[in-house]
């Protein structure tokens, strides 16, 4: 699909916000996709502009509609005349005139309007048969904006009664033969317009405000378009007469038979009342959308390709309009035959990609080097502290001399310290009947021995032997009993002879266990035997290590 298809942006009030893409030679709708949209029939103008910019977006999105592509909006008509003005006038003063009648119409009583006019075949020399259309000025420009901002290029804004009148050319539902005199009728919510015609030319219009709903039935909504539109019409002989329907309260075709007129009646539903399509749809486009798609968007798609077919080239996108938008526009690059717009978003995303190829690499490195930075300056800290602890011990103690070491001394003070450690090192060493043997021993601030004998005499006699070295101690005998044989097994030890357990064992002997302790809570036994001997004699405190 070519880039430089138009888009067809229409905002139709019995529809919604309509996006299309049509094929102009096939006749071919190739992407459609529709939202809601609420729009202000009495102030004339879309209810909320951020609605419209979200909405109009997801449109873009879900259709893939490539950044850069033209726009054409469709909106609905605010005002639209045929009028004769003075040969005399120069544009400049037919500007003016169409101003001064636009001062009275209560839209534009408090806001600028945006105009486009265009002048019509004419026979007479004494006068300007001049079509024009007008519109909200601020609205138009915040619209023109938002296509912009959203990436895309607008190309024209029309108005409903031209875009309906293109597509019924279009598809060849009018004859526009030259010379052929005819009358279109379109009926919407809020009026009626009459406009008659001559071939594919405006001749004149005629506008009548009515009243129609759902409030009131059939024959009185009916009875209402009637009684508006007869009195025109009674005065406008003519070929035919081509009745369209935008509302879903009014069917064309029903109006079409209640009407009385001089001539035959066509009529073209674009409502709810349509049963067949009005173009075919591309294998892209729900069979959904076959009765829904407006002769306002289709107007809105085709309009640039069917210029040439036209008389009236009523582009609200035009100097006056236009000279506001595009100096807000941002220039623009060809390179390689494609057209860059330098936007914001381009130039932020190309400030994007130059990070992370250029600066993106520099700031790892700068990063690792900060990390690897840090963590010396922090080895360096814990040095400089080390060294402050030094020099602080060192200041402490630069009184002392070895001159003040007594040898003598410091043994008297480390037995001092271990006095009890040291007696019952050498009452076990000294103390131990025969037939008694030891298992387990803990020394220091509270003390535990466990082990084994053959009889209790020898058990009794070495508890005598400890509580006699210290008569106020609070050792006690805590355990003294028969061991069981069936716990026992015979178990090789490191350096390959068998323990005395296992020997007496092995010569079916009974023997008494038993544990002497101060301490209460010592229930540990054996296993915790190699715990206590994990440097040098257990339960020794070492007395002036730095000495």
């Amino acid at each position: 699909m070519s880039k430089k298809m138009i888009v067809g942006v229409s905002v139709t009030p019995e529809v919604g916000l309509e996006v299309a893409q049509i094929d102009f030679a096939t006749q071919t709708v190739l992407k459609y996709g529709v939202r809601q949209l609420e729009y202000d029939s009495s102030a004339r103008e879309i209810a909320d502009l951020d609605l419209f910019k979200e909405a109009l977006q997801d449109l873009f999105f879900e259709l893939q509609i490539p950044k850069g592509s033209e726009v054409v909006l469709n909106i609905p008509t605010v005002v639209f005349k045929i009028k004769d003005y003075p040969a005399s006038l120069d544009e400049t003063q037919i500007s003016g005139a169409i101003e001064e009648d636009l001062a009275d119409h209560f839209i534009f009583k408090s806001v600028e309007p945006a105009v486009a006019a265009a002048s019509l075949p004419n026979s007479s020399m004494q006068f300007y048969k001049i079509a024009y259309t007008a519109a909200q000025k601020t609205m138009l420009i915040e619209v023109a904006m938002i296509i912009k901002d959203l990436g895309f290029k607008l190309y024209g804004i029309d108005t409903s009664v031209n875009s309906v009148l293109n597509a019924l050319m279009y598809k060849g539902r009018v004859n526009v033969d030259p010379d052929m005199s005819w009358v279109l009728l379109i009926v919407d919510n809020l009026c009626c317009r009459v406009i008659p015609m001559n071939g594919k030319s405006y001749v004149d219009s005629f506008e009548e405000r009515i009243s129609i709903g759902q409030v009131l039935d059939d024959a009185e909504n009916y009875s209402t378009v009637i009684n508006a539109v007869s009195p025109i019409l009674k005065n406008l002989p003519s070929k035919y007469l081509c009745v369209v329907s935008k509302t879903n309260i009014i069917s064309a075709e029903a109006l079409a038979s209640k009407l009385t007129y001089s001539a035959p009646i066509i009529h073209q539903e674009a409502n709810c009342f349509s049963k067949e399509a009005f173009v075919d749809l591309g294998a892209g486009v729900d069979d959904n959308f076959a009765n829904m798609i407006s002769l306002d968007v289709i107007g809105a798609s085709i309009l640039k390709d069917f210029e040439p077919y036209s008389d009236a080239h009523l582009n609200l996108f035009n100097k006056a309009l236009g000279d506001i938008y595009l100096s807000e526009q941002p220039p623009e690059l060809v390179l390689g035959g494609r057209t860059i717009v330098l936007s914001g978003a381009f130039l932020t995303k190309m400030f994007i990609l130059f990070a992370l190829l250029i600066v993106a690499p520099a700031v790892f490195v700068f990063l690792m080097y900060t990390g690897k930075v840090a963590a010396e300056q922090s080895k360096l800290q814990t040095l400089e502290m080390s060294i402050t602890q030094k020099q602080q011990f060192l200041k402490d103690n630069e009184n002392i001399s070895s001159d003040l070491f007594d040898e003598g001394d410091e043994i008297r003070i480390g037995l001092e310290h271990n006095k009890n450690i040291y007696s019952y090192y050498t009452i076990v060493g000294t103390e131990i009947p025969k037939k008694l043997w030891l298992t387990y021993l803990k020394l220091g601030d509270k003390t535990t021995i466990e082990g084994q004998a053959d009889n209790l005499e020898s058990v009794y006699s070495f508890f005598r032997s400890i509580k006699d070295y210290d008569p106020d101690s609070k050792i006690k005998l805590q355990k003294l009993g028969l061991a069981s044989k069936s716990s026992i097994q015979i178990a090789e030890g490191e350096d390959g002879e068998f323990d005395t357990d296992s020997i007496l064992t092995s010569l079916n002997a009974d023997f008494y266990e038993f544990k002497i302790s101060d301490d209460t809570s010592a229930d540990k036994g054996k296993s915790d035997s190699s715990n206590s001997n994990n440097s040098g004699l257990p339960g020794l405190e070492i007395i002036n290590e730095n000495n």
